[in-house]
């Protein structure tokens, strides 16, 4: 059955459908048509097509369309709860053809979240995005005024959904960056660190995926005389659970056959990537000795001269050596001489890590992707004017009455003394700082807590 909510922008009515719930058979081809539809600019509509019909581990998700008079429509957005932490939310699978109309589905999402779904679950504390329902794929919202586009696997929006995003009540939680360098800088930084040293003289090997079984290993279950060291989705997926296990907003619930079907899959099927250069590139780093990988590079070729760096990662026994500059250099000279790449791109990182590429590379252009957090409604000022202001949201019941009740809290705020509002906004901004610090900390605790059960588990 589908529920239809009542919105006004300009002129035009507008409305909201939302099946309840997702899992309902009725109209629901029509429903992920439309947001297919959507999508079709940034994201490859056979991704939306998994992520809608995809059942994820202690994830409960629910999706919006907004319509216009005729039909059409112009917004959607996504709500999930997070799978390894039942206490954060994400919003994602959004797109929008206007800000008030982005603004207006991202509402809805974050409000239910807020309120736990229809009585389905604990209201969740903190609520991120954007994020199509995990870290594993696609997340963040491109935020810099650079003309060159986004590589693969990187978000490309339009400008004004930063706009929709603050309009929605989100902040800014942290930024991420994709720098790009000549191919000869970062090859002459990272051999003039080595200082001649290579794989061999740590006792490590380097494996390419292009002597494996990549495509058996998509379908193991078809395969069933596949060796262990053949299946390289297998390798992957256990490397990247080894590797990022305890790190801020990875999703260590995601299965190995959703990691399969959806991200691999993902991967090899968006038309930018270069599948022979994946084979060609991607590897893994083995320990000779005992047969154990302790590292891979995922890496491919796009715009037929640019290797795109997206996931390179170690265990920790290594990560004191200079392995990553060993597989860095040997990879790139690779791209560089066999596939003729000119440019590198390193994506998605954190501040750290493109502050030490630039130190290698020199100076690079950078791509600046941003998570926002929702901004909790502050606490009532105990004052006259704040009462008034209070009045029109005691009654929240649908979406569409927090639409309104903005709207009489702008025209308040607007009338009200140049002191008041400035006091007002003050005491905000301090709320929300307390509230950012608060949770970065709280993400921070819970890290360094895995990790000391992690040593005591190993010292046993």
């Amino acid at each position: 059955m589908l529920t239809n909510l009542g919105y006004t922008i300009g002129e035009q009515r507008e409305r909201i459908a939302t099946p309840l719930p997702m899992s309902a058979v009725y109209n629901k081809s029509q429903f992920i048509s439309q947001f297919v539809s959507l999508h079709r600019h940034s994201t490859q509509p056979t991704l939306i097509n998994q992520l809608l019909t995809t059942t994820f581990p202690n994830v409960i998700a629910e999706y919006w369309i907004l319509y216009d008079d005729n039909n059409r429509p112009v917004a959607c957005a996504g709500a999930n709860t997070v799978m390894s932490d039942t206490s954060v939310g994400y919003v994602g699978i959004f797109e929008a053809k206007n800000e008030k109309a982005g603004a207006i589905v991202l509402k809805t999402a974050t409000e239910w979240l807020r309120r736990g779904g229809v009585h389905q679950f604990e209201p969740v504390r903190q609520v991120l995005g954007p994020v199509n329902l995990t870290t594993w794929l696609q997340y963040r919202l491109r935020v810099d005024t650079d003309e060159a586009p986004s590589m693969s696997f990187e978000p490309r929006h339009p400008e004004f959904y930063q706009s929709c995003f603050t309009q929605a009540g989100f902040v800014k939680a942290a930024d991420y960056y994709s720098t790009f360098f000549p191919i000869d800088n970062i090859i002459n930084g990272y051999t003039n660190y080595t200082r001649g040293e290579t794989l061999e003289s740590i006792h490590l090997g380097i494996q390419f995926w292009n002597t494996l079984d990549f495509a058996s290993s998509l379908n193991p279950e078809r395969h069933p005389k596949l060796t262990p060291q053949d299946n390289v989705a297998k390798r992957v997926y256990d490397l990247s659970i080894e590797l990022f296990r305890g790190k801020e907003l990875f999703d260590e619930g995601l299965t190995r056959q959703n990691h399969r079907h959806i991200v691999l899959n993902d991967m090899i099927s968006r038309p930018q990537v270069d599948n022979a250069s994946l084979l060609d590139l991607s590897s893994f780093i083995t320990d000779p000795q005992n047969g154990e990988d302790v590292g891979y590079m995922a890496c491919w070729v796009e715009d037929n001269d640019t290797l795109v760096l997206k996931t390179v990662g170690f265990v920790p026994r290594v990560r004191k050596s200079k392995v990553f500059a060993f597989a860095m250099v040997e990879t790139m000279k690779r791209a560089r001489d066999v596939w003729g790449c000119t440019k590198v791109a390193c994506a998605l990182m954190n501040e750290n890590s493109a502050s030490i590429s630039e130190h290698v590379g020199g100076k690079s252009v950078r791509h600046i992707y941003r998570l926002y957090m929702h901004r909790p409604t502050p606490p009532a000022v105990h004052s006259e004017q704040s009462q008034q202001q209070a009045q029109p949201t005691e009654a929240h019941t649908l979406p569409e009455t927090s639409l309104k009740s903005t709207e009489s809290n702008n025209s308040t705020t607007q009338s009200a003394s140049p002191s008041s509002s400035l006091n007002a906004e003050s005491l905000q901004k301090q709320q929300q700082d307390m509230r950012l610090q608060m949770y970065w900390n709280q993400q921070r605790q819970k890290v360094l807590a895995q990790r000391s059960r992690g040593r005591a588990m190993a010292r046993l």
